[in-house]
């Protein structure tokens, strides 16, 4: 999210010195999420990469992982300089914070634009399965996937380049045809088509549940939009409120920029956990172990078309 990331280094030299221990100890909780969130993100590339044969969607996760992973490690870094500005006045270069804002805004926006593919390419595969199987084509998801990185690159790039921290708070002309631009995109295009796509794998999971098991993809993905929509979109749409000066907050600049922290880490590090709860099995009493559950989650778009699962099969070639 570009808009605190803009800030961030910023807001840290009007802290009041008085809370000063508190956004120390703040900052290390945050940073305790992020290596949580880089461990778990880090075992599912590594699951993906070496253990478990990539299909289509697999290809898709592998990214979002990455990207996720990126997010929080510039995050922590970036929280790593923050507590020492705090606790010791030393002030990194406004270069140091450029580049860190870039990557970390690269690794949020790549994100959620794999999340969105996620969720409208396994939409699609239910809406229409026989193009789906017979006409898709063949490497979609890794050009899609090129494509993506390359969106998230110039996302990251045009909120750093063209809207930095002064003209952030100046609202130039270029920085508010960024926010409107960013506004739009994830408003109007993103979330809309996220939030369609769930409510379809709602429905096909609601009405074939009865009849047989849905596959464990469809609730992996349903959970993670969710999370995605409970605890970023809100953030999101805060923060463009509060630049458009539509409301008025109360609340200090570096303790919002906590929270708006707080809740895209929790974000990017709540996934791999995800995969593992929905993947678990409920009647051993530690699910069995970790790879497993994972498998059984990636696996399970392989074995749709051998369960005859409501006709709408998909192709398991590899991308």
């Amino acid at each position: 999210m570009a808009e605190f990331g803009n800030s961030s280094s910023n807001i840290t030299n009007t802290s009041d010195r008085s809370n000063v221990v508190t956004y120390s100890v703040v900052a290390c909780f945050a940073i305790i999420l992020c290596l949580i969130g880089l461990v778990g993100n880090a075992f599912v590339i590594w699951i993906l990469s070496f253990n478990i044969k990539r299909n289509k969607y697999t290809v898709y996760i592998l990214n979002l992982a990455i990207a996720d992973f990126i997010y929080l490690f510039f995050v922590a870094v970036i929280m790593c300089f923050m507590v020492d500005q705090l606790l010791n006045s030393r002030f990194q270069t406004q270069a140091t914070f450029a580049a860190i804002e870039v990557m970390y805004d690269f690794g949020y926006a790549a994100g959620m634009l794999f999340l969105t593919a996620i969720s409208v390419e396994r939409c699609l595969s239910v809406l229409f399965p026989i193009w789906y199987k017979c006409y898709r084509p063949k490497y979609l998801s890794a050009y899609s996937c090129g494509g993506l990185w390359l969106l998230g690159a110039l996302l990251s790039l045009l909120d750093n380049f063209v809207c930095p921290a002064h003209s952030f708070m100046d609202m130039t002309k270029q920085c508010t045809g960024v926010q409107v631009f960013s506004t739009v995109l994830t408003f109007v295009f993103i979330i809309p088509l996220m939030l369609l796509s769930s409510f379809i794998l709602i429905y096909i999971v609601k009405t074939t549940s009865k009849k047989s098991r849905p596959p464990k993809i469809y609730v992996a993905i349903i959970v993670t939009v969710l999370v995605f929509l409970i605890s970023v979109a809100p953030i999101r749409l805060l923060w463009s409120l509060l630049y458009f000066k539509s409301f008025t907050s109360k609340m200090s600049a570096l303790a919002f920029f906590f929270t708006s922290t707080y809740c895209t880490v929790f974000n990017s590090s709540a996934n791999p956990y995800i995969y593992f709860l929905v993947g678990r099995q409920r009647k051993k009493r530690f699910g069995g172990s970790i790879n497993e559950a994972f498998s059984r989650v990636f696996k399970d778009d392989d074995t749709d078309q051998s369960s005859g699962y409501d006709g709408n099969t998909t192709s398991t070639s590899m991308n």
